[in-house]
């Protein structure tokens, strides 16, 4: 496997460089012929090795390089492609066409790798990051919310907010508030006025959305927790025993008095996150956590789940209903029916 980390490490190789007849531009097919290269967009080739060595984000910006290379700089990646660039989590899986906004379009054109969206880019929407000119991320947060599913776009602002009110990581207290309350502002007047196309649905995406969720699962499963019926919901909530901090919860059900902790299996796997225990000794401080945890006022119960329950929420839901957490069968069914939904593109 290469050992390439970053997409914009990676080599490309441009057959219009030498013209079509050119021993040059005759190697790069044959390259691709055998295997040894990748074309990955008209005209543009990358060592294979490189491509197999990157995930998919990785993948979408390298098509995005190629492709962008071709277009001149009215053209700037934009939306999923800009999240993609900006590593923003999403939900479903990366499309197979580069966004551009292009502001000779007066509507949108889709060609092969490429989607040109109508719209204009002042100089503080736009950003150079490696050898793309791509949306800033205030932009790219704006026209996601705009364009995108609720689910995406939650993630997207969770994952924005939480870099630009909290850049060193968990913190609370007023300056914090005031932070969020500002960002939010400046996002919400980027969305631009109410009746804007999308507008309704982006605004309410972004009062929900939170910079607490620390990664793309921890804001799905707030998503599945609303989704369920289950009331105010806060995120990395710290609990406190005589004064002292018991833990730091993932997410607390406010009205039912109940953490809920998204549990991996690779914290059970991963050698760096043993750090030398073995599994046995990390269920044993997370039991002793879990004690620690119910003696704090106001915490009647701890439960615990993982990425596949945010999946599957009726599985959510046994765990909750086990627990002493009524819920209403309605919100149950419709809590599903919408992961169904949310999750049909990973299938």
């Amino acid at each position: 496997m290469s050992s390439v980390q970053s997409p914009f490490d990676v080599p490309l190789s441009f057959a219009a460089t030498h013209g079509d007849g050119a021993k040059e531009t005759l190697a790069l097919r044959r390259g691709a012929s055998s295997g040894t290269l990748t074309r990955l967009h008209r005209g543009v080739y990358v060592p294979s090795l490189s491509v197999a060595g990157l995930d998919a984000r990785g993948r979408h910006v390298l098509l995005c390089r190629a492709v962008a290379a071709g277009l001149g700089r009215r053209c700037v990646v934009s939306h999923e492609s800009a999240g993609a660039v900006w590593a923003l989590p999403r939900v479903g899986s990366l499309p197979d066409v580069v966004h551009v906004v292009d502001p000779h379009r007066a509507t949108a054109q889709r060609s092969t790798h490429l989607c040109r969206r109508p719209g204009t880019t002042d100089a503080v929407d736009v950003e150079r990051i490696g050898d793309l000119r791509v949306t800033s991320l205030v932009r790219t947060a704006t026209d996601i919310a705009l364009t995108g599913r609720f689910d995406d776009a939650v993630l997207c602002l969770d994952a924005v907010l939480r870099r630009l009110v909290l850049p060193q990581g968990h913190d609370d207290g007023p300056e914090v508030d005031e932070r969020l309350e500002r960002w939010r502002a400046s996002l919400s007047n980027e969305l631009g006025a109410p009746g804007r196309r999308g507008g309704t649905a982006a605004r309410r995406a972004l009062a929900f959305a939170s910079p607490w969720a620390e990664n793309g699962g921890e804001s799905l499963l707030r998503l599945a927790l609303h989704e369920l019926g289950v009331g105010e919901v806060a995120l990395q909530r710290v609990l406190r025993v005589d004064g002292r901090d018991a833990g730091r919860v993932d997410t607390f059900l406010v009205e039912h008095e109940t953490a809920v902790e998204l549990d991996g299996f690779v914290k059970l796997t991963d050698p760096a996150m043993l750090a030398g225990r073995s599994p046995a000794d990390v269920a044993r401080e997370q039991n002793r956590r879990d004690h620690r945890l119910l003696g704090a006022p106001g915490v009647r119960r701890v439960v615990h789940c993982e990425y596949a329950d945010v999946v599957h929420p009726e599985r959510l839901a046994g765990h909750l209903r086990r627990a002493g957490v009524p819920l209403d069968p309605r919100h149950v069914s419709s809590a599903v029916r919408a992961a169904a939904r949310r999750f049909a593109a990973r299938a």
